[in-house]
C-alpha cells in the first residue's frame, strides 16, 4: 500500500492567508503534501461560509477517498501516525543472492488464480471514527521499593530494597519488610508460604519462582508487591550441559550453538491494527530486517485453534481428540513444539497474562502439571488477587507497580537473558492490552519499540529466532461488521527475525522468506518452522519431528511456499479465507432470506446435539430476525459452476445476536453447507452463562430460570 503521510510544515502565514492541500505522487510511495500558497486577502466572513459549504458537502453529499487518510480530526489529533507498509529487507547481507521479487498488483497482499488477498486501508474511515490513540500511563505514582537481582557468583537472587524510593515513601525510621514465595498447587490454586522477615536485602532460596512482598511502618502497610524470577534449577541446568556435550562430541571443530526461539504473541491484533494503532513498534519491524508474511491467515476462530496449530500441527477437532482441554490431564497429552525443544536439550519458558482467559484454561481444565520449566500463571494467578489492580474492558490493566503485560514481558526478557548463553524456547503471550478494543493497543506502542531494542541492546537476537505475531485481528465490535474488519479479523500480525549468522550460512533462508511475504501463509507453517529451527541444532531432523498432522501439505517457513496455493490446500476453511473476492447483493432476496433460515436452523441443530444433546434444554431457539448484509463470492478455477459461495451478516432472536457465515449453495440440488463455524460480531457476556462450553457459547441464550 502506498504511504499516506500529511506533512504540515509550521506557518508564519496571517489570518488572511490560505493553506491550499495538493495531493501529490513521488516514486516510492504516494505522499499527501500539505502546500502553503500565499493568496489574494479574503475577509473571514468568506472563509466562514467556505467552510460551511465544505462540511456541507463532506457529511451530507460524501467524501473523497483520500478523506479517509486527510480527515477533518487528524488536524487536532495524533490518531494518523504513519507506517512504511512496504518491508524494507530485500537484501539484508550483501552477499545475500537476492534475485527479483514477484510482482503484486497494487490494493493486494496475495495475487493468483487461486488466492487474492486485498490489501486493508489502515486508515478507512469506517474503522477511524472508532479508534482514538490512548497514552501509557504509569500505574503508581511512586517507584517500587523493592528489586531482585540475579548474583552471578552466588547463582541466586538478591531481594533488596532501593534506597533511593524509600525516601520517597511515608515511612518513619522503622521499616518491616518480608517477602512470602508463591508454590503452584494446580492450575487453580496457589499457596504462600509463612512471611520472612528482611531487612536492608537478603538472597532468595531458589525454590522462589515467585513472590509477594510487604512492607509496614508505623504499624500500616505502605507496600506491597510482586516479583517473578528465574532461578536455578539443576534439573534444567544438568539437561542443558548434557546437550552441549553430545554436541560437541559430534563435531571435530567448534560450531556455531544451535539457535534458540522466542516467540512473543499479542492477542487479538490484526497487521492493519499493528500499523494503525502501534506505528512506532510497527515501523521499527519494517525498518530493522524483520521478515512480514503479509499473507498469514488465521485457520480457526478463537485464540486456542490458532495456538494449537502452532503449538501441535492439529486443527480444533482433532486437538480436542488428541488433548482434550475438558479432562485434568488432558492438555498434557499433546507433544507441543515447546516440549519437542525441551526434549533436545534446550530450557522453556511459558508466561500469559489475564488468568481468566488464559488460553489453555478459559472454559478448560488446564494442564495437570506446568507446561514448561518456566510457567509465570502461579505468580500470575498470586498478583491478581494480592496485589492491587485496576481493570480495563473488563481485563486487569494495572498490577501493583506495572501493567499485566509488564509483568510478562519482563519474564520474557529475564528468561532471555538468563540463559542468553544456553539454547532456549520462550512463548510469551499477551491479552490485556489488545484483547477487547482496536484502541487499547496504543497505548503500549513506545514500550513495545523500546522493549524490542532491549532485546537488541541485551544480545538476545545474535542467536535467536524470533517471531513476534498475533492469532487473529478483532473478532467483535463496532469494527467487525465491515468489510475491514471481515478481513482484519482473519490476517493478524506476524513477523520473522533471524540472527545474522543464520542469513549468512543460509541465504536460502532469506530468499524463502522474502518469496512468502506475499504468499498464503498458515500457523500449520510456523508450526513446520518451529520444527525446522529445531533440525537446525543437528540434534534431530525434519524427518523424525514429522508433519503438521491437520495439514500435509504446509511446510516451514524458511523455504518458498508455493505461489498457487489455495485455503483449501492448507487447511482454510471457506469461512476463514480471505482469498474471496465478493460482490454485494441484496439482503432482502428470497436467497438470503432462504440461506439465512437455513444457516439459523444449523445453529440450532448444533447446539441441540452438542455434546449428546447435553445443553440442548439449557438454550432458547433461535430464529432469524433480519439480514443485514449479504455477499457472493467470486468463482475461482477450481469450483464447480453449480456452486455459489455466500457470505450473511445477520441478527437473531429473541438475543439480538450479530453472526457471520459462509455458506455454499448447490443450485443443482439446492443443498446448502455451512463451511468453519459462524461467527458471533457483538459480545454476549451474560447471555450464556449457563453453557461451560466455549465452542457452543456464542450461538446460545440461556432460557430464564422460573421464579
Amino acid at each position: 500500500m502506498a504511504e499516506k503521510r500529511l506533512l504540515l510544515e509550521p506557518s508564519d502565514l496571517t489570518e488572511t492567508e490560505e493553506l491550499e492541500v495538493q495531493m501529490t505522487r513521488r516514486s516510492g510511495g504516494g505522499v499527501l503534501h500539505a502546500i502553503q500558497h500565499r493568496t489574494l486577502p479574503v475577509s473571514r466572513k468568506s472563509v466562514f461560509w467556505l467552510l460551511v459549504s465544505f462540511l456541507f458537502c463532506y457529511f451530507l453529499i460524501g467524501r473523497p477517498e483520500w478523506a479517509n487518510v486527510l480527515d477533518l480530526d487528524v488536524l487536532h489529533s495524533d490518531n494518523y501516525i504513519t507506517v512504511q507498509h512496504q518491508s524494507t529487507v530485500m537484501d539484508v547481507d550483501p552477499d545475500t543472492h537476492n534475485e527479483s521479487i514477484p510482482f503484486v498488483p497494487k490494493g493486494f497482499l496475495v495475487y493468483s488464480n487461486s488466492c487474492r488477498i486485498m490489501e486493508v486501508d489502515p486508515y478507512k474511515n469506517e474503522v477511524m471514527r472508532h479508534f482514538k490513540r490512548i497514552k501509557y500511563k504509569a500505574c503508581q505514582k511512586l517507584p517500587p521499593l523493592t528489586q531482585v537481582k540475579f548474583l552471578e557468583k552466588s547463582q541466586k537472587y538478591l531481594l533488596s530494597i532501593d534506597g533511593d524510593a524509600f525516601s520517597r515513601y511515608p515511612a518513619n525510621n522503622h521499616l518491616h519488610c518480608c517477602y512470602m514465595e508463591i508454590q503452584r498447587v494446580n492450575e487453580m490454586k496457589v499457596k504462600n508460604t509463612k512471611c520472612q522477615t528482611f531487612k536492608k536485602s537478603v538472597e532468595l532460596p531458589n525454590s522462589a519462582e515467585a513472590i509477594i512482598v510487604k512492607c509496614d511502618s508505623g504499624g500500616r502497610q505502605i507496600y506491597i508487591n510482586g516479583h517473578a524470577t528465574i532461578p536455578v534449577k539443576e534439573a534444567v541446568q544438568q539437561r542443558l550441559q548434557q546437550a552441549a556435550e553430545e554436541d560437541a562430541r559430534k563435531e571435530d571443530e567448534p560450531r556455531k550453538r544451535p539457535p534458540s526461539v522466542l516467540m512473543l504473541g499479542i492477542d487479538s491484533i490484526s497487521r492493519v491494527n499493528l500499523i494503525r494503532a502501534m506505528p512506532k513498534t510497527a515501523q521499527y519491524l519494517y525498518d530493522n530486517g524483520w521478515f512480514e508474511l503479509a499473507g498469514y491467515n488465521k485457520v480457526d476462530d478463537n485464540t486456542f485453534p490458532n495456538i494449537m496449530a502452532v503449538a501441535t500441527g492439529y486443527n480444533l477437532h482433532n486437538a480436542m481428540q488428541a488433548c482434550s482441554p475438558f479432562v485434568v490431564g488432558g492438555l498434557d497429552k499433546c507433544n507441543y513444539v515447546w516440549k519437542l525443544f525441551q526434549q533436545k536439550g534446550y530450557v522453556t519458558a511459558y508466561a500469559e497474562d489475564a488468568v481468566k482467559i488464559n488460553t489453555f484454561n478459559y472454559l478448560k481444565k488446564g494442564f495437570k502439571n506446568p507446561p514448561a520449566d518456566y510457567y509465570l500463571r502461579p505468580y500470575l494467578s498470586a498478583a491478581e488477587t494480592q496485589l492491587d489492580h485496576t481493570t480495563v474492558n473488563g481485563l486487569v490493566h494495572c498490577l501493583g507497580y506495572e501493567t499485566a503485560a509488564e509483568h510478562v514481558y519482563d519474564y520474557g526478557l529475564e528468561f532471555t537473558r538468563r540463559y542468553l548463553n544456553d539454547t532456549y524456547f520462550g512463548f510469551f503471550w499477551t491479552n490485556t492490552h489488545s484483547h477487547s478494543d482496536i484502541s487499547q493497543t496504543s497505548s503500549m506502542d513506545d514500550y513495545m519499540a523500546e522493549y524490542l531494542r532491549k532485546l537488541v541492546r541485551q544480545g538476545t537476537m545474535d542467536n535467536s529466532v524470533v517471531v513476534f505475531f498475533s492469532d487473529h485481528g478483532m473478532r467483535f465490535g463496532p469494527t467487525r461488521a465491515t468489510w475491514s474488519g471481515h478481513l482484519e479479523e482473519r490476517l493478524p500480525a506476524i513477523f520473522i527475525w533471524l540472527p545474522h549468522h543464520l542469513r549468512r550460512s543460509h541465504p536460502e533462508f532469506v530468499r524463502g522468506l522474502q518469496l512468502n511475504r506475499n504468499r498464503l501463509t498458515t500457523p500449520y507453517d510456523l508450526h513446520l518452522t518451529m520444527k525446522h529451527i529445531l533440525s537446525l541444532s543437528g540434534r534431530t531432523d525434519m524427518e523424525s519431528l514429522g508433519p503438521a498432522p491437520d495439514c500435509p501439505q504446509c511446510q516451514s517457513l524458511l523455504h518458498p511456499v508455493s505461489p498457487l496455493r489455495s485455503c483449501a490446500d492448507v487447511g482454510i476453511a471457506d469461512h476463514w479465507c480471505t482469498c474471496w473476492e465478493y460482490d454485494t447483493i441484496s439482503s432482502s432476496s428470497k436467497e438470503s432470506r432462504m440461506l439465512g433460515k437455513r444457516v439459523v436452523s444449523y445453529l440450532n441443530t448444533y447446539v441441540a446435539e452438542f455434546r449428546n444433546g447435553t445443553f440442548a434444554k439449557l438454550c432458547v431457539p433461535l430464529s432469524l430476525h433480519s439480514i443485514k448484509s449479504a455477499f457472493r463470492a467470486h468463482q475461482n478455477a477450481l469450483d464447480p459452476e453449480e456452486v455459489h459461495t455466500y457470505r450473511l451478516i445477520f441478527v437473531t432472536s429473541p438475543n439480538k445476536a450479530q453472526y457471520e457465515a459462509t455458506l455454499r449453495h448447490n443450485h443443482t440440488d439446492d443443498s446448502v453447507k455451512v463451511t468453519g463455524s459462524v461467527s458471533r460480531l457483538n459480545v454476549y457476556s451474560g447471555e450464556a452463562d449457563c453453557m461451560s462450553d466455549f465452542a457452543a457459547k456464542k450461538y446460545c441464550y440461556c432460557r430464564k430460570k422460573k421464579g
